[in-house]
């Protein structure tokens, strides 16, 4: 019997946590060094006024390239 085993790719990622609408929002997104613009900030504003609880993000790099993450409420 042969076993194969999957590898799966580390991806490097950027996350954090941030104070929105009295709620810590736990956010990550695909690539190293990368922050939340205000911009993003203001999504998940409007999402949680939504009630939402989570959702994803799409947002630009300092170097103006689209990047992709989520974002949800940590309990």
């Amino acid at each position: 019997m042969k076993t194969t085993v999957k590898r799966i790719r580390s991806r490097a990622v950027s996350t954090g946590i941030e104070r929105i609408c009295s709620h810590y929002i736990e956010w990550r997104l695909d690539g190293t060094g990368l922050r939340l613009w205000d911009v993003d900030i203001e999504h998940i504003q409007n999402s949680l006024i939504e009630n939402y609880v989570a959702g994803e993000l799409c947002t630009l790099s300092s170097d103006g390239k689209e990047v992709r993450g989520w974002w949800s409420i940590q309990y």
